[in-house]
């Protein structure tokens, strides 16, 4: 136990002062502490690295805050029939995973995953992230069993077999079901990509929908053949230490950002080909933790032409130029769109009915502190910055209510008394 009671996320933007911090190592050590929290009538959240920007793992006075970066076993890879399947505890960290795969006989990898490396399985499971391509899906899209220990101090183990309604729920589930102890995730042996580094004009992939469209498409789909196209991210030949302290000045002095971001794309501005192998090539900005960040994501199905998605960037360059007159100066990092294939699971915000559709996350990413950040807006991924978006509770309601209704009676089930609901999911969830 912690009694130094303060946590705050990575970028700085959520602060929480729990009753108590816990360190567990144990589904042991999780029961007990769920039986303490019963008893005194506290809350539960989790949190890992706290590279959320959202306040999924915020908890004040009225609540226990779990640190489960302990939590970090890895049991030894199965293989049933010509499937490899791997179960680890929440706490492990996705570069820890990558490199006990790495020497394992024959050498395994995760198909898809989330950009950042250090960044732990239990927040981006359950919170629904994703990688880019259209091979995969989202991160919850891989797990083939949940393990989660219940308000009741139960240990409950979801699978598609067993409940494919509950193990929807379960899977990516908001850390509202109860504490996860472990995922247990399909892996396939390890592959290589073909990284792809080109500086086209921005008029090649946005302007006129119907003849932009086909193109971007066409470069989206080049994943379908197992190649990934990657823009570099700026500080691959920087010190990302030295990056920060450029974002840090820029937040300082909106007015030099197009000065700054223009003399950084010039710096390392370049054409090349690498084939690497899988987990080099999917965490492709080395060092990026070094930049603390504001991101906000913004999701939807893309149409069969690509226009929707040409429109959408259209809109948000348009309203970078627009408050650039005004003098405001948001977007200073990075504008990035990933394509995945829809996801199967009720909360995430890239379901479809079809399992064929195509989602597009427009991400948003710009410097700790910049000024004016919030008022970009998008539909939600609930690890980043969302809740600052006006009217966006009742607009989510508005379009996936139904859905939410149907985790909330799986929710119920396994936490009937509310001890790992927070505010603001209380509010989606229609409370």
């Amino acid at each position: 136990m912690n009694t130094f009671h303060r946590w705050s996320n990575w970028a700085g933007t959520q602060h929480a002062s729990p009753a108590r911090i816990y360190n567990p190592t144990s589904i042991t050590n999780l029961q007990a502490i769920i039986k303490e929290a019963e008893s005194k009538n506290k809350k539960i959240r989790c949190a890992e690295s706290g590279h959320s920007w959202s306040s999924s793992s915020v908890v004040n006075d009225d609540g226990f805050l779990l640190n489960m970066k302990q939590m970090e076993k890895i049991y030894p890879p199965q293989l049933n029939g010509d499937v490899w399947t791997v179960e680890i505890e929440t706490g492990v960290m996705l570069s820890d995973l990558d490199d006990f795969l790495r020497h394992h006989d024959p050498p395994l990898a995760v198909s898809s995953n989330t950009v950042i490396e250090t960044t732990r399985y239990g927040g981006v499971i359950s919170l629904g992230c994703h990688g880019a391509a259209l091979a995969a899906r989202t991160m919850p899209d891989i797990v083939t069993e949940v393990k989660i220990v219940d308000s009741s101090g139960t240990l409950q183990i979801f699978s598609k077999e067993n409940n494919a309604n509950e193990f929807s729920a379960a899977t990516a589930n908001l850390g509202l079901l109860g504490i996860i102890y472990s995922y247990t995730l399909t892996v396939e042996p390890m592959f290589k990509l073909l990284m792809s580094e080109s500086h086209p004009p921005l008029s090649e992939y946005f302007g006129d929908p119907d003849i932009c469209g086909p193109k971007l498409r066409a470069m989206a789909l080049i994943t379908e053949s197992s190649l990934a196209r990657g823009v570099r991210n700026i500080f691959s030949n920087l010190e990302t230490e030295f990056g920060n302290t450029l974002f840090q000045y820029m937040a300082a002095n909106p007015a030099a950002t197009p000065f700054m971001d223009y003399l950084l794309y010039w710096i390392n501005k370049g054409e090349s080909e690498n084939v690497l192998y899988a987990p080099e090539a999917i965490h492709y900005q080395a060092g990026i933790d070094n930049i603390p960040c504001l991101a906000t994501e913004m999701a939807f199905k893309v149409d069969e032409g690509f226009k929707n998605v040409v429109k959408a960037g259209n809109y948000v360059v348009d309203q970078v130029y627009e408050l650039a007159h005004q003098g405001k100066f948001p977007l200073n990092l990075a504008l990035e769109m990933r394509f995945v294939k829809s996801s199967s699971m009720v909360v995430s915000n890239a379901y479809d009915d079809d399992p064929e559709a195509i989602c597009c996350m427009i991400e948003i990413v710009s410097g700790a502190g910049t000024p004016g950040f919030e008022d970009f807006s998008g539909r939600a991924h609930w690890a980043k910055m969302w809740e600052h978006v006006p009217e966006i509770v009742p607009h989510i309601r508005r379009t996936a209510g139904k859905r939410l209704d149907q985790f909330e009676a799986v929710r119920k089930k396994y936490d009937s008394n509310g001890m790992f609901m927070t505010d603001t999911f209380a509010a989606v969830l229609g409370h």
